[in-house]
């Protein structure tokens, strides 16, 4: 059986927010595509996936993956999540 596939848009300022940890280097592609895959099955069809959402998911995930960070990297990640995520 097919899976069926519901309609999910991200809100422009989700998707800014997802591309600013990117251009920071706090997301690679791998991470940005598990994040919106995780968004967009969790979400209800036919609502947008907002900001605080994004934040949430972003949050949640990079927290996983905190010990999996170079020393340096967690370290500025930990610097600027006040900035990112308050």
């Amino acid at each position: 059986m097919a899976a069926a596939y519901q309609h999910v848009d991200i809100t422009p300022e989700a998707s800014d927010f997802l591309e600013l940890l990117r251009e920071l280097g706090h997301l690679d592609d791998a991470a940005v595509d598990a994040i919106t895959s995780s968004l967009m099955s969790s979400a209800a069809p036919r609502v947008q996936v907002d900001l605080s959402e994004a934040r949430r998911a972003c949050a949640l995930w990079l927290t996983d993956q905190a010990e999996r960070l170079r020393p340096e990297a967690r370290e500025l990640l930990y610097a600027e999540w006040p900035r990112l995520f308050f």
